[in-house]
């Protein structure tokens, strides 16, 4: 097994997914590759955090004992079927049915806020690991140029999406080449720019497991920034300020408008 083969494991593997051949063919592979070993305890690493950030929501247990007590109050029987409960605050008319349907709504939506930001927390501390490691192996490119018509086809075969590329020179962001990442879960490309003595990288991925949105965050000194557009996901990261990794992006983001 090779590291294209086994990249696309890792995370089934970190969720006890794969048949036991497939799991020791890959296990014997990580023994002897120290990249592929470090993309696993990423995803070991994810699969924790994300066991723990979650929220959890449980209703109290007074709640019931709460409901069935307005609706004493009022007067009205307590063991009618839901659908037909209404009982009343001060101006409002409230049906059970209507209360425990906001009740939900309000809980789904707190699910769903929190599983976003918990992916984008993940993902940001991914991509800061990706960052530092290319920088501690001194392996910023996998393809060095600053011509993107260069850069741009060598991703061709190797991902299953077309990356923007673009050079920045004249705005102070030289492109300096490309490589292949892992990133979400699926191979994605990473763009490398400098910025004075700073490399920046730019993640891109196919948006197919959600879109990030604009997000901001800082993580071991590093400045994130992420968006999506046409479909795909983008983050950047870098040690330079976070209002120039800003301004990096809008000239970015107008150059392949």
């Amino acid at each position: 097994m090779d590291c294209n083969q086994a990249r696309p494991l890792l995370d089934a593997d970190a969720d006890n997914e794969l048949e036991l051949i497939r799991h020791l063919e890959l296990a014997d592979h990580l023994r002897g590759c120290a990249d592929c070993r470090a993309h696993a305890e990423a995803a070991q690493a994810r699969r924790a955090a994300l066991r723990n950030a979650l929220p959890r929501f449980t209703a109290p247990s007074h709640l019931a004992g709460k409901i069935r007590a307005a609706l004493a109050a009022e007067g009205m029987p307590t063991d009618t079927p839901a659908q037909a409960r209404r009982f009343s605050f001060p101006g409002v008319l409230v049906s059970t049915v209507g209360l425990a349907a906001a009740i939900t709504l309000a809980l789904l939506g707190g699910f769903a806020w929190g599983q976003a930001r918990a992916r984008a927390g993940l993902l940001a501390t991914e991509a800061v690991n990706d960052h530092i490691r290319s920088l501690q192996a001194d392996h910023l490119t996998d393809i060095a140029s600053t011509d993107r018509h260069t850069v741009k086809p060598w991703f061709a075969g190797k991902l299953d999406f077309s990356p923007p590329v673009t050079d920045l020179a004249t705005a102070g962001y030289p492109l300096a080449g490309g490589r292949m990442e892992q990133l979400d879960g699926r191979p994605a490309a990473a763009l490398v720019f400098q910025h004075r003595l700073h490399a920046i990288n730019l993640f891109i991925w196919p948006a197919s497991n959600g879109p990030l949105g604009v997000w901001h965050s800082a993580q071991q000194g590093y400045n994130l920034e992420s968006w999506s557009q046409g479909g795909l996901n983008y983050m950047a990261v870098s040690e330079i300020p976070a209002d120039e990794l800003t301004d990096f992006i809008t000239q970015f983001r107008r150059s392949i408008q």
